[in-house]
């Protein structure tokens, strides 16, 4: 398990490394300066590792924010919100993002993630009536999205992999999520009209 966690971070790494130094990134088009994302979101969470009889489902929110420096390299700060019944999970998380865009109508992206998870149970434990635990989450994804216009873009999917550790635990959660990118300012040049 460690092996292959180990292996995924350094495919991961070395992405985005070649994104970093390809000169595809310096290519003179107009990009949007800043992308903020809002929308659903629904958790696979691995609860067993933490006592619970099955998988909790969740939903929720995500939301991020990513700055381009360049046509293809962003940065996202991602946070999310997710509940269930006896449970609420948050995640702050931090990355690098590299899209592909396509006709200009529609783009594909992946990035990594590196940040915290924020686990609270809504289960009494005398003489609480509930335990949180902060723990590291790392993991990465991607996804696909659609221009509207020039400044709204329909999030169709985006599909994480997250690896938690709460409660002295390791979880291996996935989170799905859509909605919509709106842009703004932007980078490179304008076509001429």
């Amino acid at each position: 398990m460690v092996r292959q966690l180990r292996h995924n971070f350094a495919a991961l790494s070395i992405i985005c490394a070649l994104a970093l130094i390809s000169p595809v990134l310096l290519t003179a088009q107009e990009t949007a300066r800043w992308d903020v994302f809002g929308g659903f979101s629904a958790m696979r969470f691995d609860s067993p590792t933490i006592g619970f009889a099955d998988y909790s489902y969740m939903y929720g929110w995500n939301a991020e924010v990513t700055g381009n420096i360049f046509r293809r390299l962003g940065v996202t700060l991602d946070g999310s919100g997710n509940y269930g019944s006896q449970m609420t999970l948050y995640h702050y998380m931090i990355g690098p993002q590299f899209t592909w865009r396509r006709r200009d109508t529609y783009r594909f992206f992946v990035r990594g993630l590196f940040g915290k998870e924020e686990n609270m149970l809504s289960i009494p434990v005398p003489p609480k009536t509930s335990l949180e635990s902060v723990g590291r989450s790392f993991g990465g994804g991607g996804g696909f999205d659609w221009d509207f216009n020039k400044r709204i873009t329909i999030r169709v999917v985006q599909a994480d992999y997250l690896n938690t550790h709460t409660f002295g635990q390791t979880q291996n959660n996935y989170r799905v999520s859509a909605g919509v990118v709106l842009h703004f300012g932007h980078m490179g040049h304008r076509p001429r009209l």
